[in-house]
């Protein structure tokens, strides 16, 4: 164990200092990762850029952010055209920072902890969901709630990857090795992001950080990814759940933007291989317009990071 912690040490050193084997999209996480402003921009540009692919409306429509966190990208829907933004998530001082930041009447914020969202039935015209879905531990039963708060004819986009994805463990800053998760056990991985992070050639990003703007001292100390943190659905799993939910639905799978990658593409139509080789899944839902009101769920604990 401690050779394979050991190896996996020195590969992880290597990339980082090299900036070798890694996606484009892990790149300017690292690179962009001191401008919060900067970051959520691109966030927004990705989702709109998105949405006007696969023809998804946003402007003069009611626009709901599931998962909205502090509000960043909400806003910026409003300002790009949406008639009004509800964003929705669990973190509630997330949501009370986004509360006491925008003052704008057309854009509100709601802790989201339970089943039912904290909305009416048939309110709203599009759902956008940006690097939600691989947080969500009940995906079925947020579907079902999305379905019930949209207008027939409204649409959902969601943009998620699956766990075999390169860096699906969100740990790409101290741990830049391709599927490591996949290799390795969870504890060895998070044993070599500890050394990582203690390391003195390790630069912080705005993710070791408290809300006071001190480095975070200890990381990484768990053993195991919190299954309440990532549900570690396959692209198979959610190509499953958005089958079987009341919507419709299209899957739009990302080869990696590299162009070292390009020979990748034909590899996203092979059942197996996909898993390894999706770099990111738009997915884009749809209540039929001649759809039946459901049923509004009982109340429950969910995940929506």
């Amino acid at each position: 164990m401690k050779l394979g912690e050991n190896l996996l040490y020195a590969l992880s050193k290597h990339l980082y200092l090299r900036n070798m084997g890694q996606s484009q999209e892990m790149t300017q996480a690292l690179t962009k990762a001191n401008s919060y402003a900067d970051y959520r921009l691109d966030c927004l540009n990705k989702v709109l850029n998105a949405a006007r692919t696969y023809n998804v409306a946003w402007q003069n429509k009611d626009v709901l952010d599931l998962g909205c966190y502090d509000g960043a990208i909400s806003q910026g829907y409003l300002e790009t055209g949406a008639r009004s933004v509800i964003g929705i998530d669990i973190d509630e001082p997330a949501v009370l920072k986004a509360q006491q930041r925008f003052t704008d009447e057309r854009l509100q914020f709601r802790v989201s902890g339970t089943g039912a969202f904290p909305l009416d039935d048939a309110c709203v015209d599009t759902i956008f969901s940006y690097d939600v879905f691989e947080h969500v531990e009940y995906p079925a039963s947020i579907l079902s709630e999305c379905y019930r708060v949209l207008r027939p004819g409204g649409k959902l986009l969601i943009g998620t990857w699956g766990w075999y994805h390169p860096f699906a463990p969100h740990l790409w800053s101290t741990m830049p090795v391709p599927w490591a998760h996949v290799l390795y056990s969870e504890r060895t991985m998070l044993r070599t992001c500890r050394r990582v992070y203690n390391s003195d050639w390790y630069k912080p990003n705005m993710h070791d950080f408290d809300k006071n703007g001190q480095r975070i001292a200890e990381k990484y100390t768990h053993e195991k990814i919190p299954t309440d943190y990532l549900n570690k659905y396959l692209v198979r799993d959610f190509d499953r759940v958005f089958r079987e939910s009341p919507l419709k639905y299209q899957i739009h799978p990302q080869r990696f933007s590299s162009r070292w990658a390009a020979w990748t593409t034909p590899l996203l139509s092979v059942p197996l291989l996909k898993e390894f080789f999706t770099a990111y899944i738009w997915v884009v839902l749809e209540r039929p317009r001649n759809s039946v009101p459901p049923k509004r769920q009982k109340p429950r604990e969910l995940a929506t990071v």
